[in-house]
């Protein structure tokens, strides 16, 4: 039987610190050089609380004069028409006061959410993002030999990229592969990949091509993976900077992991080696 276990994994190699998202969105800017506010966050599935941080780009970056913000923040399930005005938590970093918004309400998948700032001139800022479908993935077939292809499916993924990390650990060293996958396709399809663990234990950094399954500390893999709604990781995370977007990432994501259990024993031939008895070899 398939184990899943969940964990929360920092993606450091192309996560930002703040977990930013931008998408399908709208200005009214009194600045026209920079705009009205900076909005750094996104939406997790899993997490029962969120924060969105904003800053108003119209006033120095001081103490003093970031202490107020003049700015009432609401989410809108447009789904379903929920809206939540959203609580402030201030607080004091590196000089400046930074403004969290809390978001209570629980974030559904495949749904589209508005988030608007609005000032007291009644200028506001709208940025609207669809939080990534929710499949259950599955890997098939599980507990066979290190030699027989895996294929792992997420279905339905609809439009959206996910990255993932495929792991395992031979004595205290866990070691892993990092890959990408989208789906580009119409919604309702879902997307797969097939990978064999021979192989990937022959490719994966770090590794000096001669491991096999029968070396494993644990005898499983562990598929651990963050899926992004439509055009945050293709906008974020591929080298495609835009200015005046950068300060405007908004959007959803969730991250779980996928184990996948084998059977390590020695397939003969290649894990066993035949010699021949020392009787035979004198003659």
């Amino acid at each position: 039987m398939l184990k899943r276990s969940l964990k929360f994994i920092l993606f450091c190699s192309f996560i930002f610190s703040t977990g930013l998202l931008s998408c399908d969105s709208t200005l009214k800017p009194v600045d026209k050089d920079f705009g009205i506010y900076a909005v750094y966050g996104m939406l997790d599935l899993r997490k029962d609380i969120n924060y969105i941080r904003v800053r108003d780009l119209n006033v120095p970056f001081t103490e003093s004069a970031t202490r107020e913000i003049d700015a009432e923040v609401t989410l809108e399930n447009l789904n379903s028409g929920f809206t939540e005005v959203l609580e402030r938590n201030r607080r004091l970093f590196n000089g400046v006061y930074q403004h969290n918004f809390k978001i209570e309400q629980e974030i559904e998948a495949n749904t589209e959410y508005q988030f608007t700032i609005t000032r007291s001139d009644g200028a506001s800022l709208i940025l609207n993002a669809t939080s990534p479908s929710y499949p259950e993935p599955i890997a098939e077939p599980v507990n066979q030999d290190c030699y027989t292809p895996i294929d792992v499916t997420f279905n339905p993924m609809y439009k959206g990229t996910i990255v993932y990390l495929i792991e395992y650990k031979v004595g205290d060293t866990l070691r892993q592969g990092s890959f990408t996958l989208k789906n580009e396709s119409i919604q309702g399809t879902g997307a797969s990949f097939t990978f064999t663990p021979i192989d990937l234990l022959k490719v994966v950094p770090g590794s000096r091509g001669a491991f096999r399954c029968t070396e494993l500390t644990v005898p499983e893999f562990n598929i651990t993976y963050r899926h992004f709604s439509e055009g945050f990781y293709e906008k974020f995370y591929e080298n495609k900077f835009e200015a005046f977007e950068s300060t405007q990432r908004f959007g959803s994501y969730y991250e779980d992991t996928l184990t996948i259990p084998i059977d390590d024993s020695r397939v003969c031939p290649p894990d066993c080696i035949f010699t021949k008895p020392n009787s035979e070899e004198n003659e």
